[in-house]
């Protein structure tokens, strides 16, 4: 089982988990053609494509790869927006089955309704997907009806494809230097997840069946890859990579 990276970033993102047998396509964020070429061209060993929120550059394709004959997997609110027919709903704490892949969707903090998903497999194990959020955790009432928040904690995670968006000083140097307004600042707090964030939230998991981290969603001015991948080696002592278009890394459970 190999996962492509079709795109990631603000300009699309789309991955490919894929054997010669099936595919799971995550996010329909770039043109059905460059899904395809993922694909090999074999759009008919496609089980199933899951999305993550309605922002373009994860679902701007959506109605595309519907026609197609992907059968997808989305909140309501990107169903409505994409004006999808065929889209299969999600309700939090279901579990959907697309081939041989189990889908477990967990919501995640973002500026708009927003899920991760844990997908196994019995070639991968355990993959954990989080894109757009701040914080690797959901929000709850009290019966007072006060917002808290509950941060995640997951175990028997194989394989992790986490954002690591950006990094504060360089943001802040952009800002500083007149590149970037501060206003953007304050968005992207709200919204994306900082390298910072990202090793935060990787050493209060157990990583013991980790066997590699896999950083996506880099934003092209505002983050280091080399320094992202140095630094999250040295906390996790992991096998890290950035997600670039073309990439194909294995994603094979192996015993540890």
């Amino acid at each position: 089982m190999t996962l492509t990276t079709v795109g990631s970033g603000s300009s699309g993102n789309c991955y490919v988990l894929q054997d010669d047998n099936e595919a799971l396509v995550i996010e329909a964020g770039m043109k059905l053609i460059e899904a395809k070429k993922a694909l090999g061209w074999n759009i008919a060993k496609v089980v199933g494509c899951v999305i993550t929120h309605s922002h373009n550059d994860h679902a701007g394709y959506a109605k595309d790869y519907e026609s197609a004959g992907f059968p997808l997997l989305a909140l309501s609110e990107v169903i409505q927006a994409k004006h999808l027919t065929t889209a299969k709903p999600i309700t939090i704490g279901k579990r959907y089955r697309m081939g041989g892949f189990d889908i477990l969707p967990f919501p995640v903090m973002h500026d708009v309704p927003c899920v991760g998903f844990i997908i196994t497999h019995k070639d991968t194990g355990r993959i954990l997907f989080a894109t757009d959020t701040y914080a690797l955790a959901r929000w709850e009432r009290d019966a007072g009806g006060s917002e808290y928040v509950i941060p995640y904690t997951f175990t028997g995670i194989n394989h992790w494809i986490l954002e690591a968006n950006y990094s504060d000083r360089i943001l802040r140097r952009n800002i500083d230097n007149g590149n970037i307004p501060e206003a953007f600042r304050k968005r992207l707090m709200t919204s994306h997840m900082s390298i910072h964030n990202c090793i935060d939230t990787l050493k209060r998991m157990d990583l013991s069946r980790t066997h590699d981290i896999m950083l996506i969603h880099l934003s092209d001015g505002n983050a280091d890859e080399r320094d992202f991948v140095k630094r999250v080696r040295e906390a996790t002592g992991k096998r890290t990579y950035v997600a670039k278009s073309g990439l194909s890394v294995n994603m094979d459970l192996k015993v540890i």
